[in-house]
């Protein structure tokens, strides 16, 4: 009888018991914010992008980055309950969005207080994503971060972008006609 070979699971387990990374800090790179170009937001124009070089770097160890990290969230989350409130406030003041008011329309962020935020009831880390903006927001960023020209033919190239991805496919129905088919011709399967 012939021994069974050693497994080569085995072995892998073994080498890897001994190696492991470890990383001791934390390299930021900031770059100044720009018309983007590159993506390709839900609704309107003005994407958002940044500048094709950094303009500063900066290292922190893993728990200063871990903590400037929640100290940020924290924040956004703190702005996001604040527009929440206002527009709760606003649609209190306009009996349910059905008659405009004075006083609704006067209302800033600056009229909610951080006492009136329940920022303690949230986890921060189970809240915080990537929020989509308004246009509106988009540009007041561009803007705020030195754009002075913002380019508005991103709004009909995106518009076109958005209209393409909807027709995703071929119109092949059943059987597929390969000098008619959209995707025979780029060469790919049918879909």
């Amino acid at each position: 009888s012939v021994p069974p070979a050693p497994s080569i699971l085995r072995r892998s387990r073994a080498r890897r018991g001994g190696k492991r990374v470890r990383f001791a800090q934390v390299t930021v790179y900031y770059f100044a914010r720009r018309q983007g170009f590159t993506c390709v937001p839900s609704a309107g124009g003005s994407s958002l992008g940044m500048a094709p070089r950094h303009h500063r770097a900066r290292r922190y160890s893993l728990s200063q980055f871990a903590h400037l990290r929640q100290v940020s969230h924290r924040q956004h989350l703190r702005q996001h309950l604040r527009r929440e409130k206002l527009r709760a406030r606003r649609r209190e003041l306009t009996q349910n969005g059905t008659v405009p008011s004075a006083e609704a329309a006067g209302l800033t962020l600056a009229d909610v207080s951080d006492d009136d935020l329940d920022v303690g009831q949230v986890e921060v880390g189970d809240y915080f994503y990537l929020q989509p903006l308004p246009t509106k927001r988009r540009r007041a960023l561009l803007r705020a971060s030195g754009v002075r020209r913002i380019d508005a033919e991103e709004r009909q190239e995106l518009r076109a972008l958005r209209l393409s991805r909807e027709q995703c496919g071929c119109v092949c129905r059943l059987t597929c006609e390969p000098r008619t088919c959209a995707c025979s011709q780029a060469g790919i399967q049918c879909q």
